[in-house]
């Protein structure tokens, strides 16, 4: 059954960085936001699908996916063109979530509705389960990553990737705008010359609830985005921004304070 979240008592500290190791719930992430529909990730997974529909996104591309969490949301749409796909997160509870979903395992999280959902979008609601099979051969492979590093993938050192995706993880990961400036340089040194960068998450967000545990956002802008694509040579910018219906300080039950959803492209810039 879902952890409710109106039966929890919310602790007051903020964790971030280091804590998610040790404190990041999966089970408790994916029962409270991933268990129903959700009027939230459909319009996520709806502005991704309209940004990778017009992204030109080559088939046999090599996919990233920085900091997947438990989730494997965020490549439904760029995966039916990738043919090798790696998910990576800071926390090692969701790269093993990720594991159980790609072995087919009995306790694994059931994303059929995204794959329904996003084929839908696409106009191919009868082939969800040739794209989820697809994916889950995709990923070849499930590996550690640290934005904070120079190669966030070390001690790996693997080939630029056609493509990126990175969805509610920068604004996470980040403490101020010099740490996502630095986070956006290190990622974008895994892209390849001409590669399309894929962001999506919310806006002005200070915080958000796992369960009765809190942890710490860096408020993000259109403007703190496209200053740091700038000085690291992401171009051609495309925009989906949504300012948010959802209750203030409030989402799926939980306490939080973001005020818009967005999603952007950007091509890094050849030579």
């Amino acid at each position: 059954m879902a952890n409710d979240p109106a039966s929890e008592s919310f602790e007051t500290a903020i964790l971030s960085g280091v804590d998610y190791k040790t404190h990041f719930d999966t089970k408790i992430f994916l029962d409270n936001y991933h268990t129903k529909e959700s009027r939230f990730y459909d319009k996520m997974s709806e502005m991704l699908h309209e940004l990778m529909a017009a992204g030109e996104i080559r088939d046999g591309s090599r996919l990233l996916d920085v900091g997947s969490g438990p989730s494997i949301y965020s490549v439904i749409s760029a995966g039916s063109r990738c043919s090798d796909i790696i998910c990576s997160d800071y926390a090692t509870q969701s790269l093993d979530e990720i594991l159980k979903w790609v072995h087919s395992d009995h306790d694994a999280h059931n994303w059929q509705r995204y794959f329904e959902y996003v084929c839908k979008l696409e106009g191919k609601s009868d082939e969800w389960k040739l794209r989820q099979d697809h994916i889950r051969q995709a990923i070849k492979r499930v590996v550690p990553c640290d934005v904070h590093q120079e190669n966030p993938l070390a001690p790996l050192a693997l080939e630029p990737f056609d493509v990126i995706t990175s969805s509610l993880w920068l604004e996470a990961a980040c403490s101020d705008e010099s740490s996502f400036r630095s986070a956006v340089k290190q990622v974008t040194s895994l892209l390849k010359p001409g590669g399309i960068l894929f962001l999506a998450g919310v806006q002005d967000q200070t915080f958000y609830s796992v369960g009765n545990k809190r942890f710490k956002a860096f408020p993000l802008s259109n403007e703190i985005i496209e200053s740091a694509y700038a000085k690291v040579g992401l171009t051609n910018l495309s925009w989906h921004n949504e300012t948010s219906d959802i209750k203030k300080h409030t989402f799926e039950g939980l306490p939080d304070d973001f005020s818009g959803l967005f999603a952007v492209s950007a091509t890094r810039i050849s030579g």
